[in-house]
């Protein structure tokens, strides 16, 4: 809503990601990549655009300011500086590790969840299922076997 009245949230991004995943066009075939390694991801602020590409290619840093058609690739030749490189896949990290899953849900209604989730799904974490009721190993091998341990075979 600030932008609406002309003014800049105060916790207003200082970079924008992008990502994209070519694993169906030509250029992936053409490169000789994996489906899982066709992804690009972009990094950008208002002196900076860095682009990293999964499957062992070199990223590329463009100086925005001096270079708006991102025509001089910095990390083509070795004179990216360091510095901004670091930054921009700190910047990269960060957003990786955002909790973008949690948007739709509240910090009190994912503790309320708390336990509820063994009740379905997948059971991660388990060694041979004494770890848990045997009513929820019911669920997954039959009630015939609820009681079979890897020291019966």
């Amino acid at each position: 809503m600030p932008f609406l009245s002309g003014e800049t949230p105060d916790n207003w991004r200082e970079f924008a990601i992008s990502e994209y995943d070519y694993s169906v066009t030509p250029v992936a075939e053409k490169l000789g990549v994996e489906p899982r390694d066709c992804r690009l991801f972009m990094v950008a602020d208002k002196k900076w655009k860095m682009m990293h590409a999964e499957g062992g290619f070199r990223p590329m840093l463009f100086d925005l300011e001096n270079d708006p058609n991102e025509l001089d690739d910095l990390c083509k030749d070795g004179r990216a500086p360091d510095e901004v490189l670091e930054l921009m896949y700190a910047r990269l990290g960060r957003w990786g590790r955002r909790m973008s899953q949690r948007l739709t849900k509240s910090e009190d209604e994912l503790k309320n969840m708390r336990g509820r989730s063994q009740r379905r799904g997948v059971l991660l974490g388990l060694y041979d299922g004494s770890e848990i009721e045997d009513e929820l190993m019911e669920r997954y091998i039959g009630k015939a076997n609820a009681k079979y341990t890897p020291e019966d075979t």
